[in-house]
């Protein structure tokens, strides 16, 4: 069964390996739906709602080929088929 879900990057930083290799570090997470306790529909103004982004994937760039490809809070979807093959596309707006 093909498992997809809607992600966004939520992490774009330098990373390196204990060889001297430089890697730009690209996460990829969801929300988590997150429910307020009852009293915080009373308050006014309205407390901001809270938001929870599960990892979803992640992805090292070498840095020599890395051109800003991904851009923090950019959406995408992610599709992994039953033969383990990974999507992901740039979602349309």
């Amino acid at each position: 069964m093909t498992y997809s879900i809607d992600v966004v990057v939520v992490e774009v930083k330098a990373d390196f390996d204990p060889f001297g290799g430089e890697y730009t570090l690209v996460s990829f997470g969801y929300k988590l739906p997150i429910p307020l306790p009852p009293q915080v529909d009373k308050t006014f103004p309205s407390s901001p709602k809270p938001t929870y982004y599960k990892h979803g994937l992640h992805v090292f760039i070498p840095r020599e080929k890395w051109t800003g490809q991904y851009n923090m809070w950019e959406e995408y979807h992610l599709i992994v088929k039953d033969n383990g093959e990974v999507e992901l596309k740039k979602k349309e707006t």
